[in-house]
């Protein structure tokens, strides 16, 4: 290895590098937003663990337009990594980095290695391509398996006797590029068509459609599958015209310099006029075949507004790399062809992240202004005992709200999904009327309580809402104390906060979730808080508990009976008097039965193991002078 290659090795390894950090300082920035909340759901965060099949059957079923190469990849990744935001985007790095390593691969086999150097870089610090190196979506597998197929091609032309091998992992890559978006589909078409009336009539031209011919036939099963799911078309009245979506690529192109297409542009025309290489022409073509398609489509269905850039992000990478392999053959102009290229990388390096960079994209900004939900995650990960209900405050409340194309919200995803609990976030100008009754709906319904909102900027009715929290409940010490995230736990008072979760697994599939026994010998009384679930609302008709005090000598010596649906479920305080008996030992134990037969429902303790239909749940004692 000379020289020259090891310095063009350093630097590739410099770029990646670079688009690394650029990716993933990102990554853990800004919480999910609507279209990764939908991959989420498809891929089955909260309820894992989803297979193959179950991820197409849930594509189906919620985005029926979208391919399931990349949820199919992510659900295995998910279930091999976890759910954390950070280690799901990951996916979306690393496929924006092999990317870029075969962007280098594609334009230094075919243009030369500055042209290679040159088109890595100018792609890995572009804002609107990092902006996918950090979401949890398709576009970078997208981007990589284009790219993959493209190099192949390259490869296969330029090979004399293309074999049997390299044909059908050429056919392979297609088929791959076809499940991964439904732009594919217009790539391949636009790659085809220029093949066909730009490429000369050969042996190496014939095994080349044939290959895409089996592309499409692998693809044909889902596609047919696709088309029966398809009810009706996107029509978007804000759908971009043709100028604007012209405005808008030379904009990505240039990051925000539209002056800087000049010197681009000119670079183009050098290239395609002096340097006349087939692979140049091939692209440009393939560019603007793949665009003009785009355009159709458009003005057919009324898909394309100007949020909705990432579907020309093949395009944009096409004329990214013509661009660098022009400003890279400019003979003895090599200092006006790096000067450009400085000049849109430091652009794009400083445009990457900034609210104008997603624009296009397609990114609700205002998810931006959500709670840091990801440091919930972070701080409450090994604090929680499975029954705390988080109570925060939001400027959006549509963060508590499913998404259009998915069942659960961004609450969901991060309080079920990762954490195993509830909560919601209430709007920080939310009216007192409602927000008291908001706040005494919640605590009538958790024992358990999460108080969490921001010191450094405390909502207008962070005041109300404590007030309302300890006129019912204890307060314990915080789980969080930093200066922009402050997070408290509130108990009922026969709850507490310092004890393990004591559940019941009943037979019939009820469950006592959690329960707290307290003997308050003063007043001479148990206060028992149990709180239930039922699979199925038909039960709280069935089915009755029965708190009873046995004595030493098995003896029901008082007992209460409560329907489940007498303000049972989820939870309640019952109270059982101890005055007038007898000094002796006594045990109170609960039992779950039909109302009909009176038959009694077989649980086991989690606790302790005990398996039964009379399940003790406390053992206390009444002494002589506390009967007297």
């Amino acid at each position: 290895m000379n020289f020259r290659s090891h310095a063009c090795l350093f630097l590739m390894v410099f770029i990646l590098l670079l688009a690394f950090f650029l990716g993933a300082r990102e990554l853990n920035r800004f919480p999910v937003w609507g279209d990764e909340l939908s991959t989420l759901t498809n891929i089955g965060a909260f309820d894992p663990p989803y297979t193959p099949s179950a991820v197409v059957k849930s594509l189906l079923h919620y985005t029926p337009l979208e391919m399931p190469a990349f949820l199919v990849v992510s659900a295995l990744w998910a279930q091999l990594a976890g759910w954390s935001q950070f280690v799901l985007r990951l996916l979306s790095l690393f496929a924006g980095l092999a990317f870029v390593a075969f962007v280098y691969r594609f334009a230094a086999e075919n243009f030369g290695k500055n042209s290679g150097l040159f088109a890595a870089l100018l792609l890995s610090t572009n804002a609107f391509v990092l902006v996918f190196f950090s979401e949890f979506r398709t576009y970078t597998l997208l981007l990589l398996t284009f790219m993959v197929h493209l190099w192949l091609y390259a490869r296969l032309w330029r090979c004399r006797k293309p074999t049997t091998a390299g044909v059908l992992l050429f056919a392979l890559s297609g088929s791959m590029m076809l499940y991964t978006h439904l732009v594919s589909v217009v790539m391949i078409v636009a790659l085809v068509f220029v093949h066909i009336i730009s490429q000369p009539k050969n042996h190496r031209w014939r095994q080349i459609l044939v290959a895409w011919t089996i592309s499409f036939l692998l693809f044909l099963p889902y596609a047919l599958g696709l088309l029966r799911e398809i009810s009706e078309k996107t029509n978007d009245p804000g759908a971009a015209s043709t100028l604007e979506l012209l405005i808008a690529i030379a904009d990505i192109a240039s990051n925000g310099l539209l002056w800087l297409m000049l010197p681009l542009l000119g670079s183009l025309v050098y290239l395609m006029l002096r340097r006349r290489r087939w692979i140049a022409q091939y692209i440009f073509l393939v560019a603007i075949a793949s665009f003009l398609v785009l355009l159709f489509l458009n003005m057919v269905f009324n898909v394309i507004v100007i949020n909705r850039m990432r579907y020309f992000l093949p395009v944009i990478s096409l004329m990214l790399i013509l661009f660098s392999a022009g400003l890279a053959s400019i003979a003895r102009r090599r200092v006006f062809g790096v000067a450009v290229l400085v000049i849109s990388c430091v652009a794009g390096v400083g445009l990457a992240g900034s609210n104008e960079s997603v624009v296009y994209a397609g990114l609700i900004v205002k998810s931006r202004e959500f709670p840091p939900l990801n440091r919930y995650v972070y701080h409450l990960r090994d604090k929680l005992g499975g029954d705390e209900f988080v109570l925060g405050f939001t400027k959006h409340e549509v963060i508590n709200e499913p998404e259009r194309f998915s069942s659960h919200s961004f609450v969901d995803y991060y309080l079920q999904a990762q954490l195993g609990i509830d909560g919601v976030f209430l709007h920080t100008n939310r009216k007192r009327y409602r927000l008291e009754q908001d706040v005494r709906s919640i605590l009538r319904a958790h024992p358990h309580v999460l108080l969490a909102h921001d010191p450094s900027n405390v909502p207008l009715n962070y005041a109300r809402t404590l007030a309302i929290i300890e006129e019912a409940y204890l307060a314990y010490a915080s789980l969080v104390e930093e200066p922009a995230l402050r997070i408290r736990k509130y108990a009922h008072p026969v709850m507490g906060c310092d004890r393990e979760p004591a559940s019941i697994q009943y037979e019939n599939g009820a469950r006592l979730l959690d329960r707290a026994i307290e003997f308050d010998i003063d007043d001479q009384r148990i206060d028992a808080l149990t709180w239930w679930n039922v699979p199925d609302e038909a039960m709280l008709d069935e089915y009755n508990i029965s708190l009873q005090i046995i004595s030493s000598e098995g003896k029901n010596v008082r007992q209460t009976d409560r329907h489940l649906y007498d303000n049972i479920v989820p939870w309640s305080v019952i109270d059982l008097s101890t005055e007038e008996l007898p000094a002796d030992d006594y045990e109170l134990v609960l039992i779950l039965y039909r109302r009909d037969s009176g038959s009694k429902v077989v649980g086991v303790d989690q606790s302790t193991e005990e398996f039964g239909s009379i399940l003790p749940l406390l053992g206390f004692t009444r002494r002589l002078e506390d009967a007297e």
